[in-house]
């Protein structure tokens, strides 16, 4: 029952408590987005560099003349891209960088 009660007045002052923005640590926010931006940048030129890989290989196989199964790998590329870029995008925010 005790415990009950503590979590209830746990919840109770929660609400209560101040929100404060989101704010880097002093000294490190323009290393933290210098190092989320080039990680970025280097993730997606990897994704650059697998599309050209899977287009190359598609072209390859229709030249062939066999059917094309690199619709699922160019799917995981674009994927892989929007979760590369909400990541940054996410951190950065976090960071206090791209509060407004």
């Amino acid at each position: 029952m005790q415990l009950l009660l503590l979590a209830q007045d746990v919840m109770i002052n929660a609400n209560t408590l101040p929100d404060s923005g989101p704010l880097a640590p002093p000294g490190i926010g323009d290393a933290w987005n210098r190092m989320v931006g080039v990680g970025k940048w280097i993730a997606l030129g990897i994704c650059v560099l697998g599309l050209l890989v899977v287009g190359g290989k598609m072209a390859f196989d229709a030249r062939i003349g066999e059917s094309t199964q690199e619709i699922g790998g160019i799917i995981k590329i674009v994927l892989a891209v929007a979760l590369i870029s909400g990541g940054a995008s996410l951190l950065t925010f976090i960071s206090g960088g791209g509060a407004a």
